[in-house]
C-alpha cells in the first residue's frame, strides 16, 4: 500500500537533524520521500493521513528490554539490584513457561507500540516464545537468549541461543543475537565460547555492564580489571557489542568502547529506581560513542516508555552536571531513535525518516494543552510530550497503532491472558 502522512512537522533525526513542515511518501515498506509538500514528487497514494500540524518522527528503538518482565509490574519495588535479583525476580522467573513468556511479551510489545516503538533489543529466556510474539506483533525485533553460566549449565543455554537463529529465518522483522548475563553470571571461558560462536554466526554481543558499583568493584577484585577492561582482554569485544547500562564505566573503560565501537543502550529510569547511579552518556557521546536510551524490563521500570527515556535521559545529564547545555533537545531525539538504531547495527534500516529507510514512523497530535503555545514542538516533544500523544504508528509501512487501539490483536484479550499468567506465577 501506499501512504501519504501530511501537513505535519518532520523530525527526521538524520545528518541534517530537519525539523520543518512537510510530509512522507510510503511506498509499500519503505520511505520514498520526505520533506517539504511543495517539493514532493507526484505520488499515487492509496490512503492519505492527515498529521493535522502534529508531529512525523522516526519510531522509537527501545535497544534493551526484558519484554516479558511486563508480568512482574510492580511485584518487587524498592529494592537493591542483588536483593531483587536474588530473592525476588529470580525465584519467580523459575516458575515461567512458554505461555507465560508469550503471553508477558504481547502484553509488553502493545505497550511499546501504543507509545511510539517500532523497534526493540530483548534478552530474556524461552525466546522462541517472543520471537513469535514479535512475529505475530510486526514489531521489528532482535532476541537474544540469555546466557547464565552460574555453576555450569552455560553450554546448554549457548545451544539454545544459537538454534533460535534458525527459528527467526524467514520471520520478516524478527532477528536473534547473543546475550550473555553479564560478568559476575558468565564465566571467562564461557564469555570466550559466546564470543567465538557469535563470530561463527555473524551474530551481535548484548550483555549487562557495569550496572552498578559493586558489580563493577567486585570484577575489579575477581580479575584485576573493570567489566569492560575483561570483555576486551578476552576478545569479546571484538565482536560487534551492545552494552547495557554503562553507568559505572571509567574513562579508560570509555576509551576502549570507543575504540571498538561499543554501543552503549542506557536505562535511566531502571538505574535511577534500583539505585544504580547515572550513567555518564553526555561524556560518551563527546568521546564518540553511540549512546542510545532503553526502558529495560518493567519489573524495574515500570513502564516501557521511552518518550519518558529519552526526557529523563537529557534532564540527568544537565542536572548531574551542572550543565543546561548538555544533551539538548535534539541529541536527545537521537538517542531514542537513531543512535539506538546504530547500536543493533540498524542504522541503514530504521531510526530516522530518511528514503530508502523502512517506514516505521509515528505521528503525534500535538493539540493538546501541554503543546500550546507552539513555540517549538521539537523542545515541546521532548520536555513535555507523552506516550498518550502519540495518535499513530507505523512499521514497515503497516500501521499497528492508530486512534488510541492496536490493530493486529485483541487488547482486552492480552491484558486477560497476561493478566492470569501473573496470577498463577505470583500466587
Amino acid at each position: 500500500m501506499n501512504i501519504a502522512i501530511t501537513n505535519g512537522l518532520l523530525i527526521t533525526a538524520d545528518d541534517k537533524d530537519t525539523c520543518k513542515n512537510g510530509c512522507v511518501h510510503v511506498n509499500g515498506d519503505t520511505i520514498s520521500y520526505v520533506g517539504a509538500e511543495a517539493d514532493a514528487p507526484a505520488f499515487d497514494a492509496d490512503r492519505t493521513i492527515d498529521a493535522n500540524g502534529g508531529i512525523i518522527a522516526p519510531g522509537f528503538v527501545n535497544t534493551h528490554t526484558h519484554v516479558p518482565m511486563n508480568l512482574f509490574r510492580g511485584f518487587a519495588d524498592d529494592m537493591k539490584l542483588m536483593d531483587w535479583l536474588e530473592n525476588a525476580i529470580w525465584p519467580a522467573e523459575e516458575k515461567l513457561d512458554e505461555d507465560a513468556v508469550y503471553w508477558g511479551s504481547m502484553l509488553g510489545m502493545a505497550e511499546m507500540i501504543a507509545g511510539g516503538v517500532t523497534c526493540m533489543n530483548d534478552m530474556y529466556m524461552f525466546t522462541e516464545a517472543i520471537a513469535r510474539a514479535a512475529d505475530e506483533s510486526g514489531i521489528r525485533a532482535i532476541i537474544g537468549t540469555g546466557i547464565v553460566d552460574i555453576g555450569g549449565g552455560g553450554g546448554g543455554k549457548l545451544e539454545k541461543a544459537l538454534a533460535l537463529f534458525d527459528y527467526v529465518k524467514g520471520m520478516k522483522r524478527v532477528d536473534a543475537a547473543i546475550a550473555p548475563h553479564a560478568e559476575y553470571t558468565v564465566s571467562p571461558g564461557m564469555f570466550e565460547r559466546i564470543r567465538d560462536a557469535a563470530k561463527d554466526v555473524g551474530s551481535r554481543i548484548h550483555v549487562h555492564v557495569s550496572e552498578s558499583q559493586g558489580e563493577h568493584e567486585e570484577c575489579i577484585k575477581r580479575h584485576g580489571t573493570t567489566p569492560i577492561g575483561l570483555l576486551n582482554k578476552l576478545c569479546v569485544l571484538d565482536v560487534p557489542t551492545m552494552a547495557a547500562h554503562c553507568v559505572w564505566v571509567s574513562d579508560e573503560d570509555m576509551d576502549i568502547m570507543a575504540e571498538k565501537g561499543v554501543g552503549v543502550l542506557s536505562c535511566p529510569r531502571s538505574n535511577l529506581k534500583i539505585g544504580s547511579g547515572v550513567a555518564p552518556t553526555a561524556k560518551m557521546l563527546g568521546k564518540g560513542i553511540t549512546v542510545s536510551v532503553a526502558t529495560d524490563g518493567a519489573g524495574s521500570n515500570n513502564n516501557l516508555s521511552m518518550m519518558e527515556e529519552m526526557t529523563l535521559a537529557a534532564f540527568l545529564q544537565k542536572g548531574v552536571y551542572n550543565d543546561p547545555e548538555l544533551m539538548p533537545a535534539q541529541t536527545a531525539v537521537k538517542t531514542a531513535t537513531v543512535f539506538g538504531a546504530k547500536a543493533l547495527g540498524l542504522g541503514d534500516v530504521t531510526g530516522s525518516l530518511e528514503a530508502g529507510k523502512q517506514a516505521d514512523i509515528i505521528v503525534l497530535d500535538t493539540s493538546g494543552l501541554r503543546y500550546c503555545p507552539k513555540n517549538n514542538l521539537l523542545n515541546h516533544f521532548v520536555y513535555s510530550g507523552s506516550d498518550s500523544d502519540v495518535s499513530l504508528t507505523m512499521i514497515g509501512g503497516q500501521v499497528l497503532y492508530e486512534n488510541g487501539r492496536i490493530t493486529y490483536a485483541d487488547e482486552e484479550e492480552i491484558k486477560r491472558k497476561a493478566s492470569e499468567q501473573t496470577d498463577r506465577l505470583l500466587k
